[in-house]
């Protein structure tokens, strides 16, 4: 078990877990497997504590990152840094405990937890913690857990903690000796979490140099590094960070994927290619297979004998096959390599999952117009110009754009579990089945039941992407919980599939809501154009003042 929690990845990926929060039906759903999230925790600093007013800073993270890293267990595991860090990116939400206990309930039937741990610590001469464990599936708070200790003893203070919450679930986390551990030093653990969470990259730099100089190869402190490195394209140090993590470290599959990424920056293609072969034959993973394929693309021409980017993504794909990541670069792959037939099942298969993928529908459009299906290429284009007029404006005319290529930089599949929540493939483009899981979905959404009814709809919109109504009932489930960019995409997509004056309003109550009124009242112009005796689009040009 590593004490010290994995380092953010942020940088070339715009989905990470994110999948989860944009294509997971079975969010909020009990997960097969427990997981447990566990929040920042609120930070009470009295006057004179050791450290002073500043231990605030990072004292809150510190208890997320320790209590997360002793309740992982084999078959029990908990969410790790990155995928919080990821999935608060994408909700937009502050990675901090200032959340209601709602909010932070919501975010864990997303994310697709088991349960969440929330909690509060009061430094003051000695270190006093609190935390406590909701089952997201009942809604049950367990009774709260208390511990406390000096902050030098902080190690072994959360992982009495972890054990006392492990035994209130009925999956005790095996209680873990400081001494089985290399435990850092209190002022090198302080920099470390301080570089985590530090505002700007060249605070995160400065904080977890210091750290490595005081603790040289401290895996979790290398590949911090590496990932502050990396955003700022310093690419050579963060593959000295990468490469200086020991092979016999747990954290070693992490640092040679990290290795093969600052090479694949680098354009050192051979290199990369070397080293991800080897790590997928010791320890095969979707997200090295799917870099593999990257480095295939962009070599250009292949040494003899390698297999093409398509081989590659395909085992990407055969090993996370609700990932559209790797749907979409197999897509991709084939649309550059001229294969339209396999390019549009694998394209189509990314808007099953996400129908607001612009550059899906781009590519879609380009090796449709190649085939001479000129108007259903126009019909993806035009989507893709609505979704996302910049990206559609630069890609070349009737050409599959070069360099949309996506990579993954994390060794999990970050949908794990999607497949078994969503439709028997046998039962795709049946559009009975779609009725019935829209049917649901309505049924749900008047019984003010939104979390399963998500579900439904993402299965209604998994077998019939191109109906317009799950878009529309989606983006309004969406609009009630606060996620405007979702619910715009969505009733976006809604009105490409269908024009309907109720798409129209809908649309512009979110962005009248998000605070584009301009755009608000062109889009309640438009639906009292479509049904001029519409008395909800007139009241709303006067809510906006049109």
């Amino acid at each position: 078990m590593n004490r010290i929690g994995r380092p953010g990845y942020r940088w070339l990926l715009g989905a990470l877990v994110i999948a989860l929060t944009s294509a997971n039906p079975a969010a909020g759903q009990a997960p097969a497997v427990p997981r447990v999230l566990v929040m920042p925790f609120t930070v009470t600093v009295e006057a004179g504590a050791p450290g002073g007013a500043g231990t605030a800073l990072w004292l809150g993270e510190a208890a997320s990152i320790l209590l997360g890293d002793y309740l992982r267990q084999p078959g029990n595991p908990s969410l790790t840094r990155d995928e919080r860090v990821a999935v608060f990116s994408r909700l937009n939400l502050p990675m901090s405990a200032a959340l209601t206990r709602a909010t932070t309930i919501r975010v864990g039937e997303i994310i697709g937890a088991s349960d969440v741990v929330i909690g509060d610590v009061r430094l003051g001469a000695r270190l006093h913690v609190r935390a406590r464990l909701i089952r997201l599936a009942s809604g049950q708070e367990l009774p709260a857990v208390s511990d406390e200790g000096e902050l030098a003893e902080i190690f072994n203070l959360f992982a009495r903690v972890a054990s006392k919450l492990g035994a209130l679930t009925g999956r005790p986390s095996k209680p873990t000796a400081a001494a089985e551990l290399r435990v850092l030093p209190l002022e090198v653990f302080e920099n470390y979490v301080k570089g985590l969470v530090a505002a700007t990259p060249a605070a995160q730099q400065r904080f977890l140099e210091l750290a490595n100089r005081q603790v040289p190869n401290e895996p979790s402190i290398l590949l911090a590094l590496w990932n502050v490195y990396t955003v700022q394209s310093a690419h050579d140090k963060a593959l000295a960070m990468a490469s200086a993590v020991a092979e016999s470290s747990p954290r070693a599959g992490e640092a040679r994927l990290a290795m093969g990424l600052s090479l694949v920056a680098l354009r050192r293609f051979d290199g990369a290619y070397k080293a991800l072969t080897a790590l997928e034959a010791s320890a095969p993973r979707a997200a090295v297979s799917n870099v593999l394929g990257v480095v295939q693309l962009r070599r250009g021409l292949l040494p003899a004998g390698t297999p093409p980017a398509t081989s590659y993504f395909r085992r990407a794909v055969d090993a996370a096959p609700e990932e559209t990541e790797y749907l979409f670069n197999l897509g991709y792959a084939h649309a550059l390599a001229g294969n339209s037939t396999e390019a549009l099942t694998w394209l189509r298969e990314v808007v099953r999952f996400d129908s607001a993928d612009t550059d899906a529908h781009i590519v879609m459009s380009a090796v449709l117009g190649a085939t001479g299906r000129s108007v259903e290429a126009q019909r993806e284009l035009e989507l893709a110009r609505l979704l996302d007029s910049d990206s559609a404006s630069r890609a070349p005319a009737g050409r599959v754009p070069a360099g949309l290529e996506r990579i993954s930089n994390v060794l999990t599949a970050p949908t794990a579990g999607l497949s078994a929540a969503i439709a028997n493939p046998a039962q795709r483009d049946q559009r009975e089945t779609a009725l019935f899981h829209l049917s649901t979905a309505r049924s749900l959404i008047a019984q003010g039941r939104d979390r399963d009814a998500m579900s439904e709809l993402r299965r209604a919109i998994y077998l019939a992407p191109y109906e317009d109504q799950p878009h529309l009932l989606l983006g309004q489930v969406y609009g009630r919980a606060g996620q405007l960019p979702q619910a715009i995409d969505e009733f976006t997509v809604a009105i490409w599939c269908r024009e309907t004056a109720a798409a129209r309003i809908a649309l512009a109550g979110a962005l009248l809501e998000r605070g584009d009124r301009a755009s608000a009242r062109r889009e309640a112009q438009r639906a009292l154009v479509l049904a001029p005796e519409s008395t909800e689009a007139r009241a709303l040009l006067t809510r906006i003042g049109g």
